[in-house]
């Protein structure tokens, strides 16, 4: 996705739409295209994320192999929001039924949503796959576009996925050491080379002190961690994954992967770093057992 990372540097926004105090106007466009996945590409994908062996796909493997999509999607000449700059908050997936990888997906992306949030506005991007017709797999990625400016919505009570749960039951389920070179990997896989994960030189050059870790590739790694960590790990379904993204992973560095509040179809997760101080992500899993 070089072509995309150097449109967004030349991409003109319409900053006015941003700093009024109603929403900005979202392009109505569909972009669409069919994947047929390469056997060996996943193959890769898992080895790299983990994955244990499983009849059923990584639920976030989609949402990765669409993000082309979802640049051309957030390049539209009618999006007022820029692509450099985006901050990657949130994802919401849905496995709503089997996905075949040996049949092709047709893929949908389209902006879904945009609300005020604190520091600017936050803009969601929804991803549907469909096979012979039928919807299998939804996922919406939320991005803050942050703005000084008067429309922004007050700091109100904190939203956490985890505020009815007692965080000292957190059981430690997966220790993961990221390499310095994570970012580079992860980039050939999904085709994100934003620059603020590649190298130490291109991170500072965007305001980081070190290249950070893809959201996706921790996120990916947090849902094969707790996967593996299970007796019944080759039937199990992940059906749903709701995250939020909250401290960079700072490369190199060590992480822990923790759940608690674990009921029979639902578990909560949390990435800490080594010293279980400080929370990357907090996410909320709903699986299945075969």
């Amino acid at each position: 996705m070089f072509r995309e990372y150097t449109k967004a540097l030349f991409k003109r926004v319409d900053a006015r739409q941003l700093m009024q105090f109603k929403p900005p106007t979202l392009p109505q466009r569909i972009y669409t295209k069919t994947l047929n996945v390469d056997n060996v590409h996943y193959a890769s994908f898992c080895q790299e994320v983990d994955w244990p062996a499983n009849e059923h796909v990584h639920p976030l493997y989609l949402q990765m192999l669409s993000l082309p999509l979802q640049m051309q999607c957030l390049l539209d000449k009618q999006s007022p929001f820029p692509l450099l700059g985006l901050i990657h908050a949130a994802n919401k997936v849905s496995v709503i039924d089997h996905c075949d990888l040996s049949e092709p997906f047709e893929c949908r992306v389209r902006f879904h949503d945009v609300r005020p949030h604190n520091r600017g506005w936050e803009v969601d991007v929804m991803l549907e796959a469909l096979q012979a017709g039928n919807l299998v797999y939804r996922a919406i990625s939320s991005y803050l576009v942050k703005v000084k400016a008067v429309h922004v919505a007050p700091l109100g009570a904190k939203n956490d996925l985890h505020d009815d749960c007692e965080l000292e039951n957190r059981a430690l389920i997966g220790e993961i050491s990221a390499s310095a070179n994570t970012g580079r990997r992860y980039a050939k896989l999904s085709g994100d080379y934003n620059p603020i994960h590649l190298s130490t030189i291109s991170a500072k050059a965007f305001g980081f002190k070190q290249p950070i870790a893809h959201g996706m590739w921790t996120l990916s790694r947090a849902v094969s961690a707790f996967v593996s960590h299970q007796d019944f790990r080759q039937s199990m379904s992940v059906k749903e994954v709701n995250c939020r993204f909250r401290k960079p992973v700072f490369l190199p560095c060590d992480i822990h992967i923790q759940q608690h509040c674990k009921t029979d179809n639902s578990v909560l997760i949390d990435v800490t770093d080594s010293n279980d101080s400080l929370v990357h992500l907090s996410a909320s899993l709903v699986f299945n057992q075969a």
